[in-house]
């Protein structure tokens, strides 16, 4: 039976789409995998099948000294930059709502001078690298004493994560009818009162899944958290600290990898409705 030419390119995208869903879980798999092995990682060619063991998880998250293990005597204590990268990331996302979302309504609403120009100048932040400010703000970090400190770490987020949510809550205002907003001032309402009662229930879809994107951006964060800390440095750098040259620490640093992906996997599958709703805010339908 000869397949049409409807049914053959239908056949030839799934094949297409299961190649690329291979290619793309394949790392993720076998870090995973990396995570769950200990001497025979390094065999070649590489075991598939193999005997588990969750050692390297223990000695990730003993805070202390390891004694009996194949690493000899290790500290790593896992869990603290977890906890700092957990602070900062939520830090530096409730300072960006707080500041954002009403710097993206008045460039929504309000006609001001070079409105567009302001936007994109923030904007602009957003696709700045990020050593282009980091290495100045080294040394007025040590100067004023914000170095090594969760303050200075939100603080310096906000370069990351700030222009996004205000070029987001701009974007997903501007798609509330303003006669809503007209509406409610007509029956006497405060802008405070429109704003509090009317525009934040209709962004909350929004500004769920802008929270869940720019709180990604401030868990992968490296460059920043690598300079501008030591002790409150964030789970990014920690991993770092892994790849010591002549010492195989690699299922060790794979199983770090694994927890530093639970967090973000965790939320996005929590937050799915949500950021569904979030990045389609605003499109046509």
């Amino acid at each position: 039976m000869r397949l049409n030419r409807s049914t053959l390119a239908s056949v030839l995208l799934n094949l297409l789409v299961v190649a690329c869903t291979l290619i793309l879980t394949f790392p993720l798999v076998w870090i995973v995998m990396m995570s769950l092995k200990q001497a025979e990682v390094m065999t070649w060619p590489p075991r598939f099948i193999f005997k588990p063991t969750f050692e390297n998880f223990r000695v990730l998250f003993d805070a202390a000294q390891a004694g009996a293990t194949s690493y000899g005597t290790i500290k790593v204590d896992f869990l603290t930059p977890v906890t700092n990268s957990v602070v900062i990331s939520l830090g530096a996302v409730l300072v960006s709502l707080l500041a954002g979302v009403p710097a993206g309504y008045v460039l929504a609403r309000r006609d001001i001078p070079m409105k567009e120009d302001i936007a994109f100048f923030i904007l602009g932040f957003r696709f700045a690298p990020a050593l282009l400010v980091v290495i100045p703000l080294f040394s007025v970090f040590q100067t004023v004493g914000l170095y090594d400190t969760y303050f200075g770490m939100i603080w310096v987020y906000q370069v990351v994560t700030l222009p996004m949510i205000i070029w987001l809550s701009r974007s997903y205002i501007e798609d509330i009818p303003k006669e809503i907003e007209e509406a409610a001032a007509m029956d006497g309402a405060k802008p405070f009162r429109v704003v509090w009662h009317i525009v934040l229930p209709l962004l909350k879809p929004g500004l769920i899944g802008a929270s869940l994107l720019i709180f990604l951006l401030a868990w992968h964060n490296f460059a920043l958290g690598l300079i501008l800390s030591s002790t409150k440095a964030p789970v990014t750098v920690a991993l770092l600290k892994l790849l010591n040259p002549g010492v195989q620490f690699y299922p060790l640093m794979a199983a770090g990898l694994v927890v530093t992906m639970i967090v973000p996997v965790v939320l996005i599958i929590l937050g799915q409705r949500h950021l569904e709703r979030g990045l389609t805010f605003g499109a046509v339908k």
